[in-house]
C-alpha cells in the first residue's frame, strides 16, 4: 500500500499551493512530537519516546484502508459519534493485521494502537496533529484565504486551549525561534528523492524517512526476536534524524558525492557548519547535543547498518514501484539495488526480500471491511 501513503494528498478538496502527502503528514507530526517530549522532559516529565514513534506511524495505518476521510471531516464524525469512528479504524486495522506477518510483530502493531493508558504521551500526539493541521492550513490561507478561514479559525482556538494543559506546546507556541526550526525542518517535504529521473510517484525526503523507519522497526522486531540486542530508541531517532541536514543541502545523489576522492567528507564538513550557521541558531543546547549525533553522524555506530539496510530497502522500494508503472528509467536502477539488497545476509533482509518484495506487484482495488 506504499503507493496509496504516496498518493493521498492532504486537503485534497480545498484549493492549494503546496500538496502534502499522507506520510509527509506523518514524519512531520512524529518531528513535532518528539520537539515538545524534548520540551516536556527539560521540564522533568518523563515520555515514552518508542510508543510516541510507533503510535503514530501506526495509527496512521487504517487511512491507508480507509482513504479519503480527512482530518476536518473526521473531527465531525467524532463530534457525531466517537464510538462509530473508533469501530471503523478498528476494522481497517483488522484488515491490515489479519494478513501473513509474523505474529510478534501484529502483536505489538495491536498493543501500540489500542494502548490509551499513556495520557502525556496520547495528548503530545494529539497536539502535534493540531500543530501540523494548523501549519499546513496557514500556508494554504495566504492565497486562499476566504476557503481557509472556518479551518484556521476552529484550529486556532483549539491550539489555543490545548496549550493550556500542555507546557511544552504552550513553550512551542510563544517562542518564535522554535517556530522557526520546525519551518525549517517542513523543508524536507519538498525535497524530492530521485532527482534526476522521471517519477510516477515522486516522494519527498520526508516520506522517505516515514518508509526508512517502519522497515528499520520490522528489521529491529526480527532482529531481536533471533537473539540480537538492539537499541530501538536509539535506532528509531537515527532513522527519523539522519537526513535532516539535507533542508539545507538538498538530496545529493550517491554517485555525485562518490564522484571524487573526499568529497563526501567535504559534504559532511559542508553539513556541520550550515547546520550550525543556519538551523541549530533556533534551538536550544541541550536539545541540540541530544540530536547532533543523529542529525550528522547517524552512521558512526554499531545499529548504523540497520539504518543503512532499511535506507537501500526503501530505495529498492521506491524503484519497484517506477518499474511497475512501466518507468523504463527505473529497471537498471531497481536491478542494481537489488543486487546490492542480495548480498545482505541477515534474517530481516531475507524475511523482506522473500515475503514483501512480491506484494509490490499484487493489485488490489477492492477492499471489504466486511469480514473484520
Amino acid at each position: 500500500m506504499l503507493t496509496r501513503w504516496l498518493s493521498m494528498k492532504r486537503w485534497n478538496n480545498f484549493p492549494r499551493i503546496e500538496d502534502v502527502s499522507h506520510l509527509d503528514n506523518v514524519w512531520f507530526v512524529l518531528h513535532v512530537a518528539l520537539f515538545l517530549a524534548h520540551i516536556e522532559e527539560d521540564n522533568w516529565n518523563k515520555i515514552d519516546k518508542e510508543f510516541l514513534i510507533k503510535r503514530i506511524i501506526f495509527n496512521s495505518f487504517p487511512s491507508l484502508v480507509l482513504s479519503d476521510i480527512n482530518s476536518w471531516t473526521k473531527d465531525y464524525i467524532l463530534k457525531n459519534d466517537k464510538d462509530i469512528f473508533i469501530n471503523l479504524e478498528t476494522k481497517a486495522l483488522n484488515y491490515l493485521l489479519n494478513k501473513d506477518w509474523y505474529s510478534f510483530l501484529k502483536d505489538d502493531i495491536e498493543k501500540t494502537f489500542l494502548d490509551n493508558s499513556k495520557q502525556n504521551e496520547l495528548d503530545i500526539i494529539y497536539a502535534s496533529k493540531k500543530f501540523v493541521w494548523y501549519k499546513e492550513c496557514e500556508i494554504n490561507s495566504k492565497v486562499f484565504s476566504d476557503m481557509y478561514d472556518i479551518p484556521l479559525r476552529s484550529i486556532t482556538s483549539e491550539l489555543e486551549l490545548l496549550r493550556n494543559n500542555l507546557k511544552s506546546l504552550d513553550i512551542l507556541l510563544s517562542n518564535d525561534n522554535y517556530l522557526k526550526y520546525l519551518s525549517h525542518i517542513r523543508r524536507l517535504s519538498h525535497s524530492i528523492r530521485w532527482n534526476q529521473q522521471k517519477r510516477i510517484f515522486p516522494i519527498s525526503v520526508m516520506s522517505h524517512l516515514v518508509v526508512i523507519t517502519f522497515i528499520s522497526y520490522v528489521i529491529w522486531m526480527i532482529e531481536n526476536n533471533n537473539w540480537s540486542k538492539l537499541d530501538i530508541l536509539d535506532l528509531m531517532f537515527r532513522w527519523l534524524y539522519h537526513d535532516i541536514p539535507e533542508t539545507m543541502t538538498w538530496d545529493i545523489i550517491t554517485p555525485t558525492k562518490k564522484a571524487v576522492s573526499w568529497f563526501e567528507d567535504v559534504l559532511e564538513k559542508v553539513e556541520m557548519d550550515m547546520m550550525n550557521d543556519y538551523f541549530f541558531h533556533y534551538v536550544w543546547e541541550d536539545y541540540k547535543n541530544e540530536v547532533y549525533k543523529y542529525m550528522l553522524k547517524p552512521f558512526d555506530d554499531k545499529n548504523w547498518e540497520i539504518v543503512k539496510y532499511a535506507d537501500i530497502l526503501s530505495a529498492l522500494f521506491e524503484a519497484k514501484i517506477e518499474v511497475n508503472y512501466w518507468s523504463t528509467n527505473f529497471k537498471e536502477i531497481y536491478r542494481n539495488i537489488k543486487r546490492r539488497v542480495n548480498s545482505f545476509n541477515i534474517p530481516s533482509v531475507d524475511y523482506i526480500l522473500k515475503y514483501w518484495l512480491d506484494s509490490f506487484d499484487d493489485i488490489n482495488f477492492d477492499i471489504n471491511l466486511k469480514d473484520y
